[in-house]
């Protein structure tokens, strides 16, 4: 997913981070007068996942030590994740408290990802208690207006909430900082930083409970580099945020019924927070601009 900040004072290189002169200043990593909040004494392992991992065997990712994982349910409308049906229901199976993301695209219908999202998980078994609530992941503008980013991101947040009974978590980077200000302060943050002791801040969080901190992690059970993360707590204080018994939705209520289309982009890009590799050149034509794209190395 990820990628910058607004407010530099200067740019500060670190691993992903491309020294060239040419390139945007604005790539993970940068920091300056943004707050950074570093982790307490205790904290969990987990990874994000996306089609570009393949088949992960979750058993393994489980027995190695992570306890949370989050999986792609689409990049926007375009893409739907082909790999999601196999991942959602086999993560739960290993023991391993999931979460679903959806790479949100402000210059696309509101609706028709939100829908897309809730049909990709009814095909899939559905939301249950014990999962994390679902994820914007907020890292691009599509070249829309900053206040038309923040409208679309805020009904994206309010029709998942509305759908699934839960309070979603957001995912955002201190590169977006000019555009999302303190609007969604509100809200649970996953922040990305790699290469940092501790993550800078986006505008409007002074804490954190998910960091992701690196995109080329060896993880057994998953081939090829992958997207770790770190919980800022315990197990106990993982499953107070997870839905609630009580709050569980119940299956089909208030989704979309799976689309007979649903799984027929194959091929599509597999973007997972914050990994170059996951964003081919096929990923240009949606007119992301060069600050949304992972930083070179």
């Amino acid at each position: 997913m990820m990628k910058s900040l607004a407010v530099v004072a200067g740019c500060i290189l670190l691993a992903g981070c491309s020294s060239d002169p040419g390139q945007s200043s604005e790539c993970v990593g940068e920091t300056g007068a943004a707050l950074k909040t570093c982790a307490g004494t205790t904290t969990l392992k987990g990874v994000d996942v996306s089609y570009y991992q393949g088949t992960v065997n979750w058993t393994s990712v489980k027995s190695s030590g992570h306890a949370f994982a989050f999986a792609r349910a689409s990049d926007g409308v375009n893409y739907p994740d082909t790999k999601f049906a196999a991942n959602w229901p086999a993560m739960k199976n290993a023991g391993v408290i999931r979460g679903v993301y959806q790479f949100f695209r402000p210059g696309q219908d509101v609706q028709d990802q939100v829908d897309l999202l809730f049909s990709k998980l009814n095909a899939a078994g559905g939301l249950d208690a014990g999962d994390l609530p679902p994820v914007l992941d907020l890292e691009t503008t599509d070249n829309v207006a900053s206040s038309t980013v923040v409208a679309r991101a805020k009904s994206w947040l309010q029709k998942v909430e509305a759908k699934s009974g839960v309070k979603p978590i957001v995912y955002t980077a201190a590169f977006m900082s000019s555009v999302i200000g303190t609007s969604f302060s509100g809200y649970t943050v996953w922040v990305a930083n790699y290469g940092v002791t501790c993550p800078t801040m986006p505008s409007g969080w002074t804490d954190w409970h998910f960091w992701q901190n690196a995109d080329n992690g060896a993880v057994p059970g998953i081939s090829g580099g992958v997207d770790t993360d770190i919980f800022n707590g315990d197990i106990a204080a993982l499953k107070k945020i997870t839905i609630q018994p009580a709050n569980a939705p119940p299956k089909g209520t208030g989704t979309t019924a799976p689309s007979a289309d649903d799984d027929i982009f194959h091929g599509a890009q597999g973007a997972t927070l914050g990994s170059s590799k996951d964003q081919p050149p096929s990923e240009d034509t949606t007119g992301a601009t060069v600050t949304e794209q992972p930083c070179s190395r």
